[in-house]
């Protein structure tokens, strides 16, 4: 086996540990003035509603725009027009 030097050795441990590059980010959907919107209150269970926040947190998106991401995915899932 052939010896590396210190910044081979360095090099090839960087590239290993090295973070996977970022997936394609979705790009979010235009905000509508508050004129062009209605309210939609619903309830949902404590853990869905924790589980939306640390989703938005780690994606730094508003909840707003994940819940309206999912109202999307649901028209197109029941051939609909995506129109959140």
């Amino acid at each position: 086996m052939k010896k590396m030097s210190l910044n081979q050795l360095g090099a090839q441990l960087a590239e290993t540990l090295a973070p996977p590059p970022p997936a394609a980010e979705t790009k979010p959907a235009p905000r509508r003035k508050r004129s062009e919107s209605v309210l939609l209150p619903f309830a949902v269970n404590p853990a869905a509603r924790k589980q939306l926040k640390i989703m938005a947190a780690e994606l730094g998106r508003p909840q707003q725009d994940l819940t309206i991401e999912a109202l999307n995915l649901l028209f197109k899932h029941y051939g609909k027009k995506q129109i959140a």
